[in-house]
């Protein structure tokens, strides 16, 4: 029986050895095939893109994309660094993505963005001879921004006022209360500013066409330039002889060659209307100075000139010059003044103004986005004359909701709503603000 099992042996062992190796080679032909087919497929899938990229080169010839260990060359030099481009080779699949990233980012910029904020202001007058008055006013803007085109920003400011400030009792020079003052008239909706905003030659040159305010290019403070955040006095918001037109139809030019100087020049029509400005016209021009040659800190010091009308008599000329100084003291104090000259035709006397103060950001370490500030102002005109400080604290509750306390001091000054002197008037409130 065993020679049975032999023959069995010696008929099917060399069989299945041989089709053993016929498998193999077969498997071993199937995956060159793949691996040439996915060689194919990787060529077909890739794309070489141009694109700009920083290289950092030494003295010694050496080129490096990123900087060297330390930021110094094998020689201890310091790389220069220089743009370039370069072809490199991506999937298409990253490709598409990049693609589509940046449509993406395209149809942000070209979307309109919606926001706003509302403010309630709560100003009570004490110490007053005609009798302790409370004042309620709020306002609400809503805020259009879009990009219609590359480097160009459409924005639109609609705004309602209700309600009336400490001025309708007061009277005073320099008006408590800049926020309803903004329009000149209340329970009313109106476009305060609509502008397109156009940057040129990388960011230099920047022209604003629209109706405009004025006073966010000229006369700028970083501590006394924001009725909303800051102090509420209108004489230490901008300062009082700028004489700035209500907002209307206008121009405004900024060159900035450098980081230091920067140069602006405005026009505006002397009324909201703009039907005089071919003929009348508010003109400002302003020098800038940036530096850090005072205690090593940041500061801005400017200088304005500027010609418009009274807006009493449209006949009548008036001219003014002013500076405006914001100087960091400490990593967490700034100081700021302001000085200005004006003058009217047919007036032999000139007008001044002068103020200054502080602020202090985080005064207490537990809230480290709280700031509070302190300011004086003067003012003397050819009729009157007026001394008033403030002083406010301002407090983050949420990133959205802020309230601030605040007190004003009207020393002297007078009354133009009884012709009577104000004297050691005292104005505390409360301003809360919501931002969405």
């Amino acid at each position: 029986m065993w020679w049975f099992w032999i023959i069995l042996w010696l008929l099917v062992v060399p069989g299945t050895v041989a089709a053993r190796n016929e498998v193999n080679e077969e498997k071993q032909s199937l995956e060159e095939r793949v691996k040439a087919l996915e060689e194919r497929l990787d060529k077909l899938d890739r794309v070489e893109v141009v694109k700009q990229v920083r290289e950092y080169i030494c003295p010694g010839g050496e080129i490096y994309d990123s900087l060297p260990l330390g930021g110094r060359c094998p020689d201890g030099s310091i790389p220069e660094e220089r743009a370039t481009f370069r072809k490199l080779p991506f999937s298409r699949r990253e490709s598409l993505a990049e693609k589509i990233e940046a449509a993406i980012e395209e149809a942000e910029k070209k979307r309109v963005a919606v926001g706003g904020s509302a403010r309630g202001i709560l100003q009570q007058l004490a110490h007053n001879p005609a009798g302790d008055q409370l004042f309620s006013e709020g306002s609400v803007d809503l805020f259009f921004l879009s990009r219609p085109m590359t480097l160009t920003t459409f924005f639109v400011d609609i705004e309602a006022i209700g309600g009336s400030g400490p001025d309708e009792a007061v009277g005073s020079l320099s008006r408590m209360n800049t926020d309803a003052e903004t329009l000149g008239v209340t329970d009313q909706v109106k476009v305060r500013e609509a502008w397109l905003h156009i940057r040129l030659f990388s960011d230099p040159l920047q022209i604003v066409g629209g109706k405009l305010d004025l006073t966010n290019y000229f006369d700028r403070n970083a501590v006394a330039n924001d009725e909303t955040a800051k102090f509420l006095n209108t004489a230490l918001v901008n300062n009082p002889l700028l004489r700035q037109p209500p907002n209307g139809p206008g121009l405004s030019v900024q060159y900035q060659p450098g980081k230091e100087i920067g140069i602006g020049v405005g026009v505006q029509s002397p009324d909201s209307s703009g039907s005089t400005i071919a003929q009348k016209v508010y003109a400002i021009a302003e020098l800038d100075y940036h530096t850090h040659l005072v205690f090593s800190r940041e500061g801005t010091y400017r200088l304005w000139g500027r010609i418009g009308r009274k807006p009493e008599s449209m006949e009548k000329k008036t001219w003014g010059a002013g500076i405006s100084l914001d100087q960091q003291i400490t990593t967490r104090t700034t100081a700021f003044a302001r000085a200005g000259l004006g003058r009217m035709e047919d007036e032999s006397e000139a007008a001044y103004t002068w103020s200054a103060g502080f602020e202090i950001r985080a005064p207490l370490k537990v809230w480290a986005r709280d700031r509070t500030g302190l300011a004086f102002s003067r003012q003397v005109d050819t009729r009157s004359s007026e001394s008033i400080g403030e002083g406010y604290y301002y407090h983050f509750l949420t990133d959205r909701l802020t309230v601030a306390l605040d007190l004003q001091w009207l020393f002297t000054g007078t009354n133009s709503v009884t012709g009577q002197k104000n004297r050691n008037v005292i104005i505390p409130g409360i301003r809360a603000t919501v931002s969405f």
